[in-house]
């Protein structure tokens, strides 16, 4: 009997053992399939990549690409991951040694701003993952690993950043008229600094025509944001 529970046992660690191997493999193919993707879509543009390219810059097979992605949007969506990442730890950098949650919130502004200007390539992944990714309520059985890292890695994002709200919040750096929802103000510095870096980025010749700097023009701006979210509240007139 403990000659049979010891072999039972060693089958299992070695079946344990197997799996594991098995997991960090696929891992480690995904992760050379995503290498040789950022390269073909930094060197050849997303719309003109194909996965043909991606498997040969791989050392794959075009079939076996597909056993680790569901398609081009996919392996882009994998990318966005590895971009989120990214501007996840600069967030968190930049934030964490700052003395009050409305530093903190400036902070990661400013951490935006630095992802946009040093980390390009990245930004144009993320920004052209817009139409590609998931909502936690669309994802099921049939979701692919990309689709919920990605969902993850968002909401790891939006986590920061409304801590950071509740954070200035609580100590009182941030008071806003009805106090909205940390959500709803996180969306807002989120949507506000990016909205004004598109516009710059695709409007040059127009700023170039007016003399204005791109680069100090978006300093000033989230300088803008944070005073909008200072002002001191006004006095209820109501009662």
């Amino acid at each position: 009997m403990k000659l049979t529970a010891v072999l039972n046992d060693l089958v299992w660690i070695n079946l344990v053992a197997t799996r594991s191997r098995s997991t960090d493999e696929k891992r480690l193919r995904r992760e050379s399939i995503l290498d040789a993707a950022e390269q073909a879509f930094i060197d050849r543009r997303f719309d003109k990549a194909s996965m043909g390219s991606i498997a040969s810059s791989a050392g794959l097979s075009r079939a076996l690409l597909y056993v680790y992605f569901r398609d081009k949007e996919d392996i882009h969506l994998g990318l966005s991951v590895r971009a989120a990442k990214r501007l996840l730890t600069l967030m968190a950098d930049f934030s964490s040694p700052c003395p009050n949650g409305i530093s903190s919130m400036y902070a990661i502004g400013q951490a935006y701003l630095y992802f946009y200007h040093n980390e390009k390539e990245y930004f144009r992944i993320l920004t052209l993952s817009a139409g590609m990714r998931p909502s936690a309520n669309q994802t099921g059985a049939d979701s692919t690993d990309s689709e919920r890292e990605y969902i993850q890695i968002d909401e790891d994002i939006l986590e920061l950043m409304v801590n950071a709200i509740q954070r200035a919040y609580d100590d009182r750096s941030l008071q806003l008229p009805g106090t909205p929802n940390p959500v709803e103000v996180a969306l807002y510095m989120r949507g506000s600094l990016h909205g004004l870096i598109m516009l710059q980025d695709g409007n040059r010749s127009l700023f170039e025509a007016h003399k204005v700097t791109p680069e100090t023009w978006l300093e000033n701006s989230l300088n803008m944001i944070a005073r909008s979210l200072t002002q001191p509240v006004p006095p209820d007139t109501t009662k």
